[in-house]
């Protein structure tokens, strides 16, 4: 692993390809011989792979979790390229940043299975940037910064008679060759891919995944490898592409959304506090509203108030979809409430003043406040500030790094 180096990521490849788009024509059955025998090597490998156990890490032994027949929210997938908190469905169609572009063809059939001219397609690879906590995970081994690679698949074609098929998918890295990689239509998935040599319908962005099995190859996409495409037309390699992928080390220019803070979504629902002053903290939830367009984010701060007895303040704000700053949300406090619902259908809500946040990443929220006293509060807590706590804990299924 320390032998990976990461180098600022430029890709530029506009390639020519030896097959010219036009109406699809059958071609002997030859060509589809061809192809079978090819293809057989990888469909073996392919299936020898799924019939493994899933596995948490190489080497290890199953995995509880992605085995179970249990229902319910499970842990990130171990096997992950990217973090979980980076992509959303449905992926991104236009590419962001610096970007390979190439046409190939990749082996066609008709309806009827029999094969046709290759279609042309157009491949385009790039990478979408992620904040990055610093943490060290599975999918990258100096604490640096994290992406995600894209691969689109664009046809040249409208017919819905004759379809181009998924390519088969390996990489090279470091003195690993062969390492299956995963091309999945939606993130965070554990093995949904392409699959090999299944019918692209439409033009479709993919994820580039690992498999879940121990022995199969393990990409750490965030470094140099080596991406090779195989349309697998015949023996040849006919319209094959090797492509060196370099690492990716962010820059403002190329990825600004690297250095800007998080969106605010889901992911920030947690425990925060600061480790210098333990006993006081936030509990916050990110909460989708109707209509899909704005969140509520709820924070609830316990503190004290100057005498040291315990104080709670409440704050919800709402942010548009998108936004990475919640500003100036009103926060209130409660008094004429009882011990485990000693009092009335309602307590008294009043206004203490403002706060404002903001994620740089997974780990660390940044608030500002401002509250005056109120006089109806005896030694309320009140002032201004801005302070800087981290995060103490992932919500199941919510692994934000």
């Amino acid at each position: 692993m320390k032998a990976l180096i990461r180098v600022t990521l430029a890709l530029a490849a506009v390639v020519v390809c030896p097959f010219v788009s036009a109406e699809p024509a059958k071609l002997p059955q030859q060509a589809a011989q061809a192809h079978a025998s090819a293809g057989l090597a990888h469909v073996q490998k392919l299936a020898d792979m799924k019939r493994q156990p899933r596995t948490a890490q190489a080497g290890a032994g199953v995995n509880a979790v992605t085995a179970s027949t249990l229902s319910g929210p499970r842990i990130a997938n171990p096997y992950r390229a990217y973090p979980p908190s980076c992509l959303a469905d449905p992926l991104p169609d236009t590419p962001s940043g610096p970007f390979t572009s190439f046409q190939m063809p990749l082996y066609s059939r008709d309806t009827g299975g029999n094969p046709v001219t290759p279609e042309t397609v157009t491949v385009t690879i790039w990478r979408m940037g992620c904040s990055s906590s610093g943490n060290l995970t599975p999918y990258n081994t100096d604490r640096g910064a994290n992406s995600a690679l894209l691969m689109r698949i664009e046809r040249s074609s409208t017919s819905t008679d004759a379809f181009p098929t998924f390519p088969f998918i390996t990489a090279n890295q470091g003195t690993t060759t062969g390492n299956l990689v995963r091309a999945a239509m939606e993130p965070n998935t554990v093995v949904s891919d392409g699959p090999y040599d299944a019918p692209i319908l439409v033009d479709t962005t993919y994820v580039l995944e690992n498999y879940p099995y121990s022995g199969y190859g393990l990409t750490l996409f965030n470094y140099d490898f080596t991406l090779n495409i195989d349309p697998v037309i015949d023996a040849n390699c006919t319209g094959c592409q090797s492509l060196d992928i370099r690492g990716y080390q962010p820059d403002q220019q190329n990825y600004p959304a690297a250095f800007q803070n998080l969106p605010i979504d889901g992911y920030m629902s947690s425990s925060y506090f600061d480790p210098a002053h333990s006993g006081e903290g936030f509990l916050i939830d990110v909460i989708d509203n109707p209509g899909g367009t704005t969140r509520t984010v709820f924070v609830a701060w316990y503190t004290y108030d100057p005498l040291g007895i315990p104080f709670w303040l409440v704050s919800q704000g709402s942010v548009q979809v998108g936004s990475n700053t919640l500003t100036g949300a009103p926060v209130y406090y409660f008094d004429n409430g009882g011990f485990a619902g000693d009092f009335g259908s309602t307590s008294t809500l009043h206004n203490w003043g403002t706060m404002s946040m903001s994620w740089a990443d997974c780990n660390k929220v940044t608030f500002s406040y401002n509250g005056a006293t109120d006089p109806t509060i005896v030694n309320g807590p009140s002032g201004s500030g801005t302070r800087d706590w981290v995060r103490i804990s992932d919500i199941n299924g919510l692994n934000c790094e």
